[in-house]
């Protein structure tokens, strides 16, 4: 299985005494989901031929982290 760069935790805390950071969703997650929320915000058609809901949302998930994985790697330039 190959290393997916995550970006890190997207809203990082720390557990108070213990000192150790709880990070919750990685950045990758939250760009991803940002994606989705704009994409899904803004549609308004019906399913391509052939496809069923859930082939589509399948293909949509995928297509949301690829906008994730390249936003990602615009943020290290």
């Amino acid at each position: 299985m190959s290393d997916i760069k995550d970006g890190g935790p997207a809203f990082p805390h720390w557990d108070g005494p213990n000192g150790k950071c709880i990070s919750g969703l990685s950045m990758r997650d939250y760009f991803a989901a940002k994606a989705m929320q704009g994409w899904w915000a803004s549609q308004n058609e019906a399913l391509p031929d052939g496809m069923t809901f859930e082939e589509n949302q399948r293909r949509m998930c995928e297509k949301f982290y690829e906008w994730a994985d390249v936003m990602l790697s615009a943020r290290e330039k």
